[in-house]
């Protein structure tokens, strides 16, 4: 072995050395970093507070509303989820329908308001109406036939609402024959308000019959979303007004929103009432 190459394997040995004892020192007289790890998103989700609802005027503590769910008869779907939820609410039934007279019968069973929901004619002619449906050029003796007929397929019922309607609602002479039909049953009248039109209200007082009418509409659109942002509308207007009463339908997302949202607006001092109630 030359001179050089013994000098390079020396200088070899002394760097490999020199850094080894380096790391020792490092090792034992630097402080060693902490390390942090980030908590999972779960934690942080867990952690965040309750969405609080928005702050508004209160001129009413303690506002009373009514919810009418319409459109019962079709079928059974969603009664279970509706009473097992316990919610104060009116359950509005089309007639003679398949499953009219059982849903009326398990609702009122189960300590819920029933009403009929009754057809009558819309100014829309391309509107979808039911078999039932009142029409505002039919006798007298025809509209007092078809209502006896379908008062009598939804048992238990305490008034009435209109099932669309914006042409019959406008129409005295028609109106007048419901009206004198619901006096003598003492039965009350539920505007649903398809028309600004409505001469409900009058027809009713001329025949000393209670009368209510909507105030909001819920379910317009089916999404969850819509349906808050009209529940906030009905929180406010309550709050506002001292009473509110909103029509919405026996759906999946509507029935959701108003099992999440329905305690929290009674938390706040709503009082939840049938709309036996409200009725004037």
């Amino acid at each position: 072995m030359n001179k050089y190459v013994k000098i390079v394997l020396i200088a070899t040995s002394v760097v490999a050395v020199t850094a080894s004892l380096f790391m020792v020192w490092r090792m034992t007289h630097v402080p060693k970093r902490k390390i942090i790890i980030k908590k999972h998103a779960v934690a942080v989700k867990k952690a965040a507070k309750k969405k609080a609802l928005p702050e508004i005027s209160k001129k009413t503590p303690r506002p009373r509303i009514a919810i009418v769910l319409d459109d019962f008869g079709y079928n059974m779907n969603g009664l279970d989820t509706l009473f097992s939820s316990g919610l104060p609410v009116t359950l509005s039934v089309l007639p003679d329908l398949p499953y009219s007279r059982r849903v009326a019968e398990l609702a009122r069973s189960k300590g819920f308001e029933v009403i009929l929901h009754l057809p009558l004619e819309a100014n829309d002619k391309s509107a979808p109406a039911e078999s039932g449906t009142i029409r505002t050029d039919m006798s007298e003796n025809t509209i007092n036939s078809m209502l006896e007929r379908e008062l009598e397929s939804v048992p238990g019922l305490t008034g009435i609402s209109n099932h669309q309607g914006s042409k019959a609602t406008e129409d005295v002479a028609t109106m007048s024959v419901i009206m004198a039909g619901l006096k003598k049953r003492n039965l009350y009248f539920f505007d649903s308000l398809v028309t600004d039109k409505s001469v409900c209200r009058d027809v009713a007082k001329k025949f000393n019959v209670r009368y209510a009418k909507r105030d909001i509409f819920l379910d317009g659109s089916m999404s969850p979303e819509y349906i808050e942002k009209q529940m906030l509308s009905l929180r406010k207007f309550a709050f506002r007004r001292g009473s509110a009463i909103a029509v919405g339908h026996d759906r999946k997302n509507t029935l959701a929103v108003l099992k999440r949202m329905m305690p929290e607006l009674a938390a706040e001092g709503v009082e939840f009432v049938t709309l036996s109630d409200m009725v004037k």
